[in-house]
């Protein structure tokens, strides 16, 4: 007699514990990196790979070119950053760029009230002296931009920020970049204050950020 098969218990439902996230609002996300495979074109006259060779060909030559085109451009910065200090000594407005001429036409060098940042004011104490925090101040950023906290509170800002972070033992979760950096109208009060060496200088601390470019129509 064939013996009773006995029916599975059923098994007790599962039930998943809940994915706990964070939510990151406006936040970016980083792109995954993982790169693309592509299929290739087929090609059995090789028409296309010669093509191609022409392209990696001809690139390589325009980063040549390119190259040489950056060294001439910062050589010519270079070379006509004094006369733009003592041109524009004195003034209240100075000129946006300098031209120079050749028969082909004319190269402008353009120079921007942009200026990167230092590591800190030792380098520019020997040229400025006492008067270094009048041209340059403290810049910092702490995932916050620190040019934007009032300036009287800034401290207390900051070590109620320190106290807040060490109350929840995440302390080493604060990061600061430091640096140093023109005051706003260090650019125009570079020129009214400050002597051609002086600017020339500081342009050796802190050089002025310019552009070298061919005027159309020549």
């Amino acid at each position: 007699m064939p013996t009773k098969q006995e029916r599975p218990s059923p098994q007790a439902k599962i039930v998943a514990p809940t994915l706990r996230k964070v939510q990151f609002g406006v936040i970016a996300r980083k792109k995954s990196d993982n790169r693309a495979s592509y299929p290739l074109l087929p090609d059995p006259q090789g028409r296309f790979a010669a093509i191609a060779a022409r392209i990696i060909e001809r690139a390589a030559q325009v980063e040549a070119l390119s190259g040489g085109l950056d060294v001439d451009k910062a050589e010519l910065k270079t070379l006509a950053t004094p006369f733009y200090f003592t041109h524009g000594q004195g003034k209240l407005e100075v000129p946006t760029s300098i031209a120079v001429a050749c028969p082909a036409g004319q190269v402008l060098i353009t120079y921007q009230n942009r200026y990167g940042r230092l590591e800190s004011e030792e380098p520019l104490l020997p040229i400025l002296g006492h008067q270094t925090g009048r041209f340059f101040r403290q810049a910092f950023t702490l995932e916050i931009d620190g040019d934007k906290l009032p300036a009287d509170h800034t401290q207390d800002l900051l070590e109620g920020l320190q106290e807040l972070f060490g109350k929840y033992q995440a302390g080493d979760a604060l990061k600061v970049r430091e640096g140093i950096k023109p005051v706003t109208d260090f650019h125009t009060l570079r020129h009214t204050a400050l002597t051609p060496e002086q600017n020339l200088a500081l342009d050796q601390v802190c050089p002025i950020i310019a552009m070298v470019k061919v005027k159309a129509g020549g």
